[in-house]
């Protein structure tokens, strides 16, 4: 299975120089546990849900002046939409991250998180267990991935 077949497609984007406390509202609005941030429309940094609220632990006047920028993780880990299921897991372990943008040919169409991933397998398993035992032996995985 293919990055870009489980993927989050609808991603939202917000600049490096957005107040942090801006940003912590739009990401509630949105439902969502992570911002691309840009730059001139390039992608330079990520913010999730876990650098806000560390971000709230500061002092209210510190935190009231952050930029996205200040508290973004740079250089971004991003993968390629082609990668396999093995490889995105491998690299979300590597590089300890649970939210990836998804860039092909330098423009970001995506962000694959660990809630993907744990949807996917979880779907895998369901259908695995639904399949009845073959002659000769157990269902393996490799048989219907």
């Amino acid at each position: 299975m293919l990055v870009r077949e489980f993927m989050t497609a609808e991603i939202v984007t917000a600049e490096a120089d957005m107040l942090v406390r801006n940003a912590a509202r739009l990401m509630a609005a949105e439902e969502i546990g992570s911002l691309i941030v840009t730059e001139r429309d390039q992608l330079v940094g990520l913010v999730t849900h876990k650098d806000i609220i560390g971000a709230q632990l500061l002092s209210e006047e510190a935190y009231n002046k952050l930029t996205l920028g200040d508290i973004m993780t740079a250089p971004v880990v991003t993968i390629n939409p082609e990668a396999d299921l093995g490889q995105t897991v491998s690299l979300m372990y590597r590089s300890d991250r649970r939210h990836i943008p998804v860039v092909d040919g330098g423009i970001v169409v995506g962000v694959v998180t660990a809630a993907d991933i744990i949807r996917v397998l979880a779907t895998v398993k369901m259908v695995i267990e639904a399949i009845p035992e073959r002659p000769g032996g157990p269902v393996d995985a490799e048989d219907y991935y």
